[in-house]
């Protein structure tokens, strides 16, 4: 093959890409424009979310029927307003009060809608309220009996993690990061791979193509060479993305542990590069395969129905790799897109293995040979490129 004649084709296809709207939509605009708004707008909203249920629960108040003075106090010290009702479980049902509290018989039962945030929030402040009630009653009956508080802890149980802040961060993302990355790799480079073949069909411009003095080979190496660089240049826009995403939004937890989780990026240069090493080989396993089929279609919306059920199919394996829990095996190394996610958190984890490692990238580098041969032959058939 000729070098000077996979740059000009590599030079051409790129061109049209930088055209095309459709394709530049899917490459740049979908990481670097809607990605990073869909993250801002979901983190606000779960944050209003949460200020809104504690304050309609403070204007819905709640339904109590009690007793005893001190679990009345008790209730007032939370800031929700008491009111009475005759069936306290309708009074939640039909969204009158937030909550309901009815004391009977040495036990207070809460009656809350786990399905509304805002009976989950006023539920939970009466909960704490009572249970601090709770241990003031047992204090001051130890001490009027003359037995020290100490009993009441005979001893502390201690929980220490002893995984680092960036084991913890790479666990979260390790979840997420993989499965994301490779989805939009096939979905970035689906609309680029379509255009090079049925579309130029569609625009009848591959016959001029197979006049030029390229081989076929050199052709599908330039197209295949151009959809990794679509690829490439998603998988990156979208992993920058998530990271300034996520790094300058608040996180709306209550959680600091997980706050810290989140904008810690376990993404040194040395992690990068093991993650650009594993997905070399899916990338071009994705350009070669997509190609072979999107050869089929005679038009644009064709071979989207075409490479659609394979986007399907990219999912399943790639969300299941990102699971936790599953322990990384060289027979699992051996299974396409599933060892590619699974190895990605691996890495973050800083745990994976060199013999995994290597086992996964041979394995897709095999798969990418295999469907850059495929393609090869399908660009070579007179009744693929012409069907009528």
């Amino acid at each position: 093959m000729r070098f000077s004649m996979i740059k000009t084709i590599y030079r051409k296809e790129m061109l049209d890409m930088l055209r095309d709207r459709r394709t530049m939509i899917s490459m740049v605009a979908v990481p670097l424009v809607v990605f990073p708004l869909v993250i801002s707008v979901m983190l606000r909203f779960s944050s209003r979310l949460e200020q809104n249920a504690e304050t309609e629960a403070r204007s819905m108040g709640i339904a109590a029927r009690v007793t005893t003075p001190s679990v009345r106090e008790a209730l007032e010290k939370t800031g929700l307003a008491i009111k009475e009702k005759d069936d306290l479980r309708a009074a939640v049902e039909k969204k009158e009060s937030a909550a309901s509290v009815e004391e009977k018989s040495g036990v207070i039962e809460i009656y809350v809608d786990s399905s509304n945030p805002t009976s989950s929030a006023a539920g939970d402040k009466i909960r704490t309220a009572l249970t601090e009630l709770k241990d003031q009653r047992i204090r001051e009956s130890l001490r009027t009996s003359g037995i020290p508080e100490s009993v009441l802890t005979p001893f502390t149980v201690k929980r220490t993690n002893i995984a680092g802040e960036r084991k913890m961060a790479g666990s979260v993302w390790g979840t997420m990061l993989g499965y994301i990355v490779l989805l939009l790799m096939f979905t970035g480079g689906m609309y680029p791979i379509i255009d090079m073949t049925a579309g130029e069909k569609e625009r009848k411009t591959l016959e001029a193509f197979l006049a030029s003095p390229a081989a076929r080979r050199e052709i599908v190496m330039g197209k295949t060479l151009a959809a990794m660089t679509a690829i490439f240049l998603t998988a990156m826009l979208t992993l920058g993305s998530m990271v300034y995403s996520l790094r300058n939004n608040r996180i709306s937890t209550k959680s600091e542990e997980m706050r810290n989780m989140m904008r810690t990026i376990p993404l040194d240069a040395n992690t990068l590069a093991m993650i650009v090493a594993v997905l070399i080989p899916v990338a071009v396993f994705a350009a070669s395969i997509m190609f072979a089929i999107a050869l089929f279609a005679r038009s644009f919306k064709e071979g989207q129905s075409y490479l659609t059920p394979l986007m399907l199919l990219v999912i399943f394996p790639a969300l299941l790799g990102g699971l936790p829990g599953l322990q990384l095996t060289p027979a699992m190394c051996l299974i396409p897109i599933f060892n590619a996610s699974l190895v990605i958190r691996s890495i973050l984890l800083g745990e994976v293995s060199t013999v995994n490692f290597a086992v996964t990238v041979g394995a897709n580098l095999l798969y990418a040979a295999i469907a850059f041969v495929i393609a090869t032959r399908q660009f070579e058939k007179e009744s693929v490129l012409f069907r009528t």
